[in-house]
């Protein structure tokens, strides 16, 4: 397996560095006169869609959730320069992150270029007792700084992400902490738009060790000792939107993770596992009328 992680690994970095490359030699092989460079404003504008609706979320790494969920999906851009948002929507794609700020610093007729920093949402904290003596792991929101390539080609698009993660508690071993590659597809039925999505993620070993490893001053008899390697998630999604008006959409949404074996052996997941009863597999359904702007 970790064969398998490594190998997936070094395709997400090489994947994100061959884009570049390509993207490099193209524009040196252009006729003068003739470059395809589009203007890097072009993207230039915003976004805002809030929605409410009924969804499910089952997963191994939180408290499974049922009922009324909050749907915001924003996104500014001025000058080149963005911001974006994404809370309970099934159209935040990409780094699992609350706040993503960048730069469109190059753009062509079919591939756009952005400078990121990202702010993830941690993994939460885990409270439990030992011989009648409550205990906690708690672990932060960790920043991340790196690149993406979007990529568009009529309904394909293709979007390539390398981050370097940092955070005060912990030095990352590797300038790549995390990648992720997403390879989606719209199809037009009458007035319905189908919309799938595959996608692999990937951590590096320090991100991982952060995240769900325990130290040895942290482990106790209930929590033992773990120290994971890198590890990669896979992830589908299919999602199906109506506009009821010019301003309303109805959205039917789903979709399904992965886990690496690296996270669902760590003793932090296997104890809230094993205590709240959660699944394997992380699993996520909803409906919801959005209201786009």
């Amino acid at each position: 397996m970790n064969y398998l992680h490594n190998k997936i690994s070094a395709f997400l970095l090489t994947a994100i560095l061959t884009t570049c490359t390509a993207y490099s030699v193209a524009e040196e092989t252009q006729p003068e006169g003739k470059s395809q460079q589009t203007d890097i404003n072009s993207r230039d504008g915003y976004y805002l869609s809030i929605g409410t609706g009924l969804g499910s979320y089952e997963s191994p790494l939180r408290e499974e959730q049922n009922g009324l969920i909050l749907a915001i999906n924003g996104r500014y851009q001025w000058k080149g320069f963005f911001a974006e948002l994404g809370i309970g929507s099934s159209g935040s794609f990409g780094p699992p992150s609350l706040t993503t700020l960048g730069y469109n610093f190059y753009g062509t007729e079919h591939w756009s270029f952005d400078a990121l920093y990202a702010i993830t949402d941690g993994t939460g904290e885990l409270s439990y007792e030992v011989d009648g003596e409550a205990k906690q792991l708690s672990r932060l929101p960790i920043s991340g700084v790196g690149f993406r390539a979007l990529g568009s080609w009529g309904n394909t698009t293709l979007q390539l992400v390398g981050l370097h993660s940092f955070n005060s508690e912990f030095r990352p071993d590797a300038d790549l902490g995390y990648a992720a590659l997403w390879l989606g597809h719209r199809w037009q039925i009458k007035n319905w738009s189908l919309n799938g999505l595959v996608g692999a993620k990937y951590r590096s070993s320090s991100l991982m060790n952060y995240g769900f490893g325990v130290t040895e001053s942290e482990a106790d008899k209930v929590v033992g000792a773990y120290e994971p390697s890198s590890g990669v998630d896979y992830t589908a999604q299919i999602d199906l939107t109506y506009p009821i008006s010019k301003n309303l959409l109805f959205q039917i949404y789903s979709s399904y993770t992965q886990y690496s074996d690296e996270i669902l052996h760590s003793p932090i997941i296997k104890l809230v596992r094993k205590s709240d009863n959660r699944p394997e597999k992380e699993q996520v359904f909803g409906v919801l009328v959005q209201y786009v702007f």
